[in-house]
């Protein structure tokens, strides 16, 4: 026993209970807990001596609350113990793309940069019926130096590439001197907001969804088979004229 008040007494056990963390709290924490409890059961014992119990509307709200408690924590046995096997999660994926959209466009590609026009027109003239489909080399005898950008969302040059949206996949820009550079652009790929995430970047979120609609699923089943399993009857003369 740590604590008593009266006949009542509160363990050690009870308190673990109540409370799992206790041995990490501060003697300050602990001392609270236990004010806090002798009061409340002192505070309980007046209400009882004062034949509080007896209280019709008391035992009304006990009745509502007894119920409702129950009623809670037998739906959740039911959905602790419910699994959503793989196929139903992707079952559910394909079913609910609207769920897992990429949500904004990001594009990949490079930046090409040259020491001047007579490099960057030779380089052009060679590369512009290209099609590009993966990043152009690190390194080209006409090109300065490349820089790489990827899952950009907005556009790593505006003069180069003024919308990610309209730029043109796979093909090399005109060339521009602009930023104090002459340079070139190509996207090799572009992410659409309205695709659909790979299930692998999104299983987490499938999972959780799916189970939620599976629980929902079970439940209204179940819910189903136990009404058909009792009698139910309703008086209809309860229900106002105008509502029929």
């Amino acid at each position: 026993m740590v604590v008593s008040v009266g006949e009542s007494k509160l363990r050690e056990s009870e308190i673990y209970r109540v409370a799992p963390q206790w041995d990490s709290w501060t003697d300050r924490e602990k001392l609270t807990f236990l004010e806090h409890w002798i009061d409340e059961e002192t505070i309980y014992q007046e209400a009882v001596a004062n034949g509080i119990l007896k209280d019709e509307t008391l035992q009304e709200q006990l009745k509502r609350t007894e119920r409702k408690m129950t009623v809670d924590y037998f739906l959740q046995n039911f959905a602790d113990t419910m699994m959503v096997g793989d196929a139903e999660k992707l079952d559910y994926y394909h079913a609910h793309p609207e769920f897992f959209l990429r949500g904004r466009t990001m594009i990949k590609g490079a930046i090409l940069y040259f020491k001047d026009w007579q490099n960057a027109d030779q380089y052009y003239k060679g590369h512009k019926k290209q099609v590009y489909d993966t990043l152009p080399a690190p390194q080209h005898w006409l090109v300065k130096r490349v820089e790489y950008f990827d899952s950009a969302t907005v556009t790593p040059d505006s003069c180069l590439i003024p919308s990610i949206n309209d730029v043109e996949l796979g093909k090399l820009s005109v060339m521009k001197y602009c930023g104090g550079a002459l340079k070139m652009a190509v996207v090799v790929s572009r992410l659409d907001s309205a695709d659909v995430l790979p299930y692998a970047e999104v299983a987490e979120d499938v999972a959780a969804r799916a189970w939620v609609e599976h629980q929902k699923s079970v439940l209204s089943r179940l819910k189903k088979e136990w009404k058909k399993a009792r009698p139910i009857f309703s008086q209809m003369n309860v229900f106002s004229e105008k509502d029929k």
